[in-house]
Order: C-alpha cells, then structure tokens, then sequence
C-alpha cells in the first residue's frame, strides 16, 4: 500500500464539496445504456404485431436501427396524450429513410421501445430528459433535445452555467444552526498523475494487459468489480477511463469490458488521432469487488482520484457521496482537498508516527478482502 505523505496540517473542513452534481448523462445513442434500461420495456421489432401494443397512453417513444449488434437510438417522441399516435408517424419518416436506396441504414432493423407515465412532470421524465441533455449530442433524427421545455420549467433540478448540465439543486442550509468544528489532524490523500506510474493505483488493480488481447481471449474475471482504460503509445501510458457504475459504482466486469471494447475504442481513438503516427493501444486493468463498495479502503483510492487537480478523462469519477458520508474523510477547504482524519486515534495518546503507522497497517489489512486479479 502507497504511504501517506505530505505535512500534518490542521484546520476546518467541511464534510462535503459545494460543487454542482449533474445528472448522470447517457452513455451514448447506442445499446445499451443502464440508466434508460431501468425505465423502459426491451427492444422490441417494429412489425404488425408489436406496433398496436404501444399504448395509447400518455409515453416515451424511442426508436432505434439496429445493425450488426448494436442498436442506435434515432428518434425520441415524448407524448403527454398518446404515445402510439406519435409512433405511428415515427416509425413511418424512419422508414422512408430505409428505404431510400442511397441511404446508408437501407439493411438496418426498425426496433422500438416506450415508457408510459402519468404526468410529464414526473421525476424519471425530468431525470431522463436531464439524463438525454447531459450527453451533449443529439441523436440522428432529432434537431432538439427532447423534453427541454420541460427542464427549463422544473424546479426539482438546476442548470449548471460552469458544467452545462442539468445538475441535482444545492441543499438549501438556511435552517441549520451554526456549528463550530474543532481542529482535526489529518493527512492529505495523495493525488493521482493520469499519465505517470502510480504507487497508489499499482497497489489496487492487477497489470497492464492490451485491451483486445483481454477481449478476443476471454481473460476477464466473471465477476463484479470496476476497471481502468489506458492508451499507450511510445513510452508514455495515459488514463483514459474509469469504468464503474453510475450509482452501484462495481458491476460486472467481463460483460463491461466487452460492451467498452465494441462501444468505445473507435470513437476514443477519434479522440486521440493526433497520437495515430505513434501507434496507440488500448491497455486494461481491473480491481474485483466482491464486498462493500464504501469501506475506507475503497474510500482512500475514491479520494485519490478527485484530489487531481484536473481531470483528462472521458468519464466522471467515482465515489464521492460515498466520502461525503465517511467521518474519517474531510473536504479541507481552501483547496477543496480530501484528507483523511487521524484525530480519532487520539484517545490512543500515540505520536504521529505511530498514528500513521496504525493507519497504513489498517488499511493493508482491508486490502486483502479484494482479490487483485493478475492473471497473465
């Protein structure tokens, strides 16, 4: 385990961040995105059969094409009356674009799906329009985004000017009394480098292996955990992605791995086409998580990761309502740092040394209830 290092510094913290929260946005136009799957029924073909099942009923349309085995969503009807009138003519201008024999989606499959609701102001309508704008790119057939009216006159959530996203509104604290906080002892937690070997991340998750190799070959662990997406190229590694889940943080990490390595790795590698002459690969490595996702162990690599400075990532980062709850971890509040609190061994009367030899040996010890996988 990586030692804490750094100054003893003393002051007041404040147990949580006063930082917007967005909305989780959509993982992409392609299937499957958890988020969405929770609150609609499956794919199903658009035919005479299926089509007079969608109720006429106020609803979520959402259309989609797929080819080979993916399902990208085209087109999303929201429908305070009737949502398979809507559908009907949704399904009818998708049509005419697969028949349209100059057009690229001509072996395309028509499928559809849809979510009934009883008013367009309830919470998952507005949590999904959120979690639709949040993206921050269109689907195919869509010129805005669906459901925007009803977000800019919501009050359960909150444009974010800084983030441009709809984020959760700020607790309002105006009924709380004053509170002193006396000093703690803490250390900060040691920040991560994205793109320089780190003791820290070494100490959690197993080796490097290309990403393709693990994918082809089957050798992902059929178990829960999260996992890290590096590019490689010359003698520099660069971390590209934290996969976790957006509220469970673990999920299954050899279905993950193959949805991120169909999903993602062409359009990342857009993203980095200026590194194309240096030959970059995709490298994965992953941490299984067979417990508690909260434990202070967990909590220490969580903080490890918000204390950089910037974030290069694709994605968000993981777990910080998770520190939000743990006593033993402050936001220090001039730099908004996490640290982790030693005063609570001071019943203990040990001296610093000793505190922090306590702490690491506590920590080591949570460490073996993960099984680092590090398979060849």
């Amino acid at each position: 385990m990586a030692k804490l290092k750094g100054e003893m510094p003393s002051g007041n913290f404040s147990s949580k961040k006063e930082t917007d929260v967005p909305v989780a946005p959509c993982q992409g136009w392609l299937d499957p995105c958890e988020f969405c799957d929770k609150r609609f029924c499956k794919w199903v073909e658009s035919n005479e059969e299926n089509i007079p099942k969608i109720p006429t009923k106020p609803g979520i349309f959402i259309l989609g094409l797929k080819s080979k085995n993916s399902t990208e969503v085209v087109d999303i009807i929201i429908d305070e009356h009737d949502i398979q009138k809507q559908a009907y003519n949704s399904i009818d201008r998708v049509y005419e674009r697969v028949a349209d024999k100059k057009s690229k989606i001509t072996k395309s499959v028509v499928l559809f799906r849809w979510m009934t609701f009883k008013q367009k102001t309830d919470k998952d309508v507005i949590s999904l329009c959120a979690h639709w704008y949040n993206n921050g790119v269109l689907p195919k057939y869509l010129n805005s985004w669906p459901g925007l009216n009803l977000l800019q006159q919501t009050d359960s959530l909150m444009f974010s000017d800084e983030l441009q996203k709809w984020c959760y509104p700020k607790k309002d604290a105006f009924w709380r009394k004053p509170k002193s906080m006396p000093p703690k002892v803490v250390e900060v937690v040691k920040s991560c480098k994205w793109t320089e070997p780190c003791e820290v991340c070494d100490a959690y998750f197993g080796k490097w292996k290309p990403l393709e190799d693990v994918y082809v070959n089957e050798k992902v662990p059929d178990t829960t955990g999260i996992y890290i997406i590096a590019l490689s190229y010359g003698k520099v590694r660069e971390l590209v992605d934290i996969c976790f889940h957006w509220e469970n943080i673990k999920f299954n990490i050899k279905e993950s791995i193959g949805n991120y390595y169909k999903r993602n790795t062409y359009w990342t590698l857009e993203r980095y086409k200026h590194l194309k002459a240096k030959d970059p690969v995709f490298q994965v490595r992953w941490m299984e998580m067979k417990d508690t996702v909260n434990n202070e162990n967990c909590c220490f690599l969580y903080a490890h990761w918000l204390n950089t400075s910037s974030n290069p990532l694709i994605s968000s980062l993981p777990g910080e309502k998770i520190l939000e709850k743990n006593e033993r971890f402050l936001v220090r509040i001039p730099d908004k740092k996490w640290c982790y609190e030693i005063e609570l061994y001071k019943q203990f009367k040990s001296s610093k040394s000793k505190i922090k030899k306590n702490i690491m040996n506590e920590l080591e010890e949570d460490i073996h209830y993960f099984r680092i996988s590090d398979q060849e």
